[in-house]
């Protein structure tokens, strides 16, 4: 009886045993698909990039698909137009009570891997290195670790009027050929100023060189040219006594010398500014390309009529630089360093550095910008925009500056300067040392030179 007992129990056993077995399979090849719901937040206008990251998981479901995981991703999405120091404290706050994003846009990076909120991308990166423009991580890089993508890479650079340079007698060959001999370096920034005065006193333009009215980063561009130094290696703060005395003095020769910027530039507003730059009124500009829809609509130009007249240039080379150049300020998105899908999520940022570069390619159209993933600045979407259609290779000289502790106080003071000098109202030596003050007082950790 007791051996009976045993064996149906062992009977038993073993049949549980298959059956669960069986059962388990049966799950495995049958199962449903789990469907990942990720959370997307995004600022601003350029609604293009959050975009290009739920097309880009509509190819990586597919490749999950043919890869037989049984994973569907699916999308949340949050999009708003606030105000930009408003939108990174409310991801800040999103994930301290276990609620952020899984995706979200950004405006500084730096003050969010300080405070470790993203996922770690540098394996990505490396492993994709090739597919995207030289240093465009810069402002994304901390200790050698990368933290955040960019979907796109505006540049700021020159802009001048063609039409300007027949009016005062340049042939079709010496207009074509001007973009190449500064990016060659045969063409400096000095031969660029005096060109400016040129036009002006041939009565080409009003004014030949203006520039945006109010702080920014602009400037800083025009400093570096003149081989000014804002940063050092490690993203500190430079105060260059040297280059900001020749950027100055530049500054108020333009206004007060060679009058080829009007003195009263930064009381004049945007309207009026873009307008000059559009009607020809001013021969040349240094600001971001994208700026050029609000140029072009000032002077009630379309982009197709605006690209028309107008070149877009490297800043070039002068006596104190080594080589032209363009300054790239991407907008960065991020990965949570809370999300539940890491993997997944990473996913969709290789396919955009991969098969989806066409996605980035239509953001960039969108808003008159390169891309800084390289193949989709050769995108059929990118020839199409007149804008962009034969700047691609601004893309190689582009240079991506690092996030600056102190940097919107710089400007700040930057700003109160130029406007003083462009006045008349103070000299480059008394705004170098007025600029030292404030930096020292509401500064740390400056590097002074």
């Amino acid at each position: 009886m007791k051996k009976t007992l045993v064996l149906l129990a062992l009977s038993l056993l073993l049949l549980c045993s298959v059956y669960g077995a069986g059962a388990q399979e049966t799950n495995q090849k049958g199962a449903e698909k789990q469907v990942v719901t990720l959370r997307i937040s995004h600022n601003m206008d350029f609604t293009t990039i959050p975009e290009a990251v739920v097309d880009a998981a509509a190819r990586v479901n597919a490749r999950y698909e043919q890869e037989g995981k049984p994973i569907t991703i699916a999308f949340e999405k949050d999009y708003q137009t606030i105000d930009w120091t408003e939108y990174q404290n409310n991801i800040v706050f999103a994930h301290k009570i276990n609620d952020a994003p899984d995706i979200f846009a950004m405006s500084d990076p730096a003050g969010l891997i300080k405070a470790g909120l993203l996922l770690d991308l540098t394996d990505m990166v490396k492993a994709n290195s090739s597919k995207f423009v030289e240093n465009v991580f810069a402002a994304a890089t901390e200790n050698g670790r990368v933290y955040a993508f960019p979907p796109d890479l505006p540049v700021r650079v020159i802009y001048y009027n063609r039409n300007v340079l027949k009016t005062i007698g340049w042939s079709d060959a010496e207009i074509k050929a001007l973009p190449k001999r500064i990016e060659s370096g045969e063409f400096t920034f000095e031969n660029f100023l005096s060109l400016c005065k040129e036009v002006v006193d041939k009565g080409g333009a009003k004014y030949g060189l203006t520039h945006r009215p109010g702080a920014g980063s602009d400037f800083l561009d025009i400093l570096n040219v003149l081989g000014g130094q804002y940063y050092d290696e490690k993203g500190s703060l430079v105060f260059d006594q040297q280059g900001l005395t020749r950027f100055f003095k530049m500054t108020y020769d333009n206004a007060n010398v060679t009058k080829i910027t009007p003195p009263n530039l930064n009381q004049m507003g945007w309207t009026t500014i873009n307008t000059m730059v559009g009607t020809g009124e001013s021969f040349a500009y240094y600001g971001p390309i994208y700026s050029c829809s609000y140029v072009a609509s000032a002077a009630k130009l379309t982009n197709e009529q605006f690209a028309a007249q107008e070149e877009f240039v490297l800043f070039p080379a002068s006596k104190y630089s080594s080589k032209p150049f363009v300054v790239a300020a991407p907008q960065y998105i991020g990965i949570s360093a809370k999300t539940k899908y890491p993997e997944i999520c990473l996913d969709l940022f290789t396919e955009l550095a991969n098969g989806s570069s066409d996605l980035l390619a239509r953001h960039a159209a969108k808003i008159n910008s390169l891309s800084s993933v390289i193949a989709a600045n050769s995108d059929p979407q990118m020839a199409a925009n007149p804008i962009i259609k034969d700047v691609a290779y601004l893309a190689d000289y582009a240079i991506t500056v690092p996030s600056i502790y102190g940097i919107s106080t710089y400007r700040s003071e930057l700003f109160k300067q130029i406007v003083a000098l462009e006045l008349g109202q103070t000299t480059p030596e008394k705004a170098v040392a007025d600029m030292k003050v404030q930096i020292q007082l509401n500064v740390k950790d400056v590097v002074f030179k």
